[in-house]
């Protein structure tokens, strides 16, 4: 008999040891002090200042390009999690006028899976060169599941954390660092790439990852579409203006959500267990369970979910489609499978996100149960 559950990760109203919050609670109150731009060098003294106004007004400006903040792979080994809150008022709009943010989040999140790799060391890194301005260590790492946890932690949501001074007045706030792990202080040059700390979970945060809010003379700006948030959000932008450098731009799709990680296990998952400890292990022929098993970020609401397995002879042995999400769900897991064993052998497990009746997002493993 077939055993269907989708089990909601939290992100969905207020935070709840059953029912977490949609919204990411890294909440991370910036104050940037102003930094004027400096003001323009003349490199040739022979050129007449006619000439050199013709120039400054015509050359188009070079706009900073931006590494991830984190050593690792993008869609793979991280993921980006959430964006600036594009809308002032009490809406929510991310960068591209969706909902993968929540009201007054004025920063990017870049998250790994699991608390376990949290605890193998993900290096936190500089996004440009710069200078180190502030930091703060000693705060201790720890998922926010309840208000008590919530007001623990008040006033310091960032967490372990650092600001930098980046060229013509940018500045980047870095939050929810690992506890002892900062390795810069006040002062320090940096290049970029250079390592400053690990991704952690202080401060206020339901997953382990690395908040970033870029600025630039006080003002909060978008890295990816390279947009004030104060001029709200905008349905498509060239790749052209974002900071952020092409090769992480071609990576991402705010239209589409990611499947973090998926497989076959030999019991139902538990959410939480997958934020804390990661995948569940794979399924043996000696279990007797076996479930088709998937977790996501920002799906949305109307997406379906669509399992599949097969073994090595193409017989189908899951099938199943869920009904249409009721809303956005920042974090999500869901499974199906059956009360009995599996044969050793080959296997394909297929998941599918649907919306409209089009796949916008899919995955295929092959698994070898033993």
């Amino acid at each position: 008999m077939a055993i269907f559950r989708l089990s909601p990760c939290g992100l969905l109203g207020r935070a709840s040891p059953r029912q977490p919050s949609t919204a990411s609670l890294s909440i991370c109150p910036v104050v940037f002090p102003s930094i004027q731009e400096k003001p323009l060098r003349t490199l040739f003294p022979l050129l007449g200042s006619a000439l050199l106004t013709l120039l400054f007004f015509t050359a188009p400006a070079l706009a900073i390009e931006l590494g991830l903040p984190a050593q690792c792979e993008l869609g793979k080994t991280c993921f980006m999690q959430q964006y600036p809150d594009m809308d002032a008022g009490a809406g929510t709009a991310d960068p591209l006028c969706g909902g993968q943010s929540y009201d007054g989040h004025k920063g990017t999140d870049l998250r790994i899976l699991s608390l376990k790799d949290m605890e193998k060391g993900y290096p936190v890194i500089a996004v440009a060169d710069g200078k180190v301005l502030r930091v703060r260590d000693g705060e201790m790492d720890h998922l926010v599941e309840t208000e008590e946890d919530r007001a623990r932690i008040s006033g310091k949501e960032c967490g372990n954390g650092l600001v930098m001074q980046l060229e013509d007045g940018y500045e980047v706030q870095y939050c929810h660092l690992k506890k002892g792990s900062l390795a810069v202080k006040p002062g320090t040059d940096v290049r970029k790439g250079a390592r400053l700390g690990d991704v952690g979970s202080s401060g206020l945060a339901q997953f382990p990852h690395v908040h970033i809010t870029v600025s630039r003379n006080g003002e909060t700006l978008d890295p990816l579409t390279g947009r004030k948030l104060s001029e709200g959000c905008i349905q498509t932008f060239q790749q052209e203006a974002s900071l952020f450098s092409p090769d992480i731009v071609e990576k991402i799709d705010l239209k589409k959500p990611d499947i973090l990680a998926s497989g076959l296990a030999g019991k139902p998952i538990d959410h939480q267990s997958l934020v804390n400890d990661g995948p569940p292990p794979q399924v043996s022929s000696r279990d007797s369970v076996f479930v088709v098993w998937s977790w996501f970020a920002n799906l949305g609401k109307g997406d379906i979910i669509k399992f599949a397995l097969k073994d090595d002879k193409g017989n189908t042995l899951v099938d199943h489609t869920s009904e249409p999400l009721d809303r956005n769900k920042a974090t999500y897991s869901a499974f199906a499978g059956k009360k009995r064993t599996l044969n050793p052998g080959r296997y394909e497990v297929g998941v599918s996100v649907l919306n409209n009746e089009a796949v916008v997002r899919s995955s295929t493993t092959t698994i070898i149960v033993e």
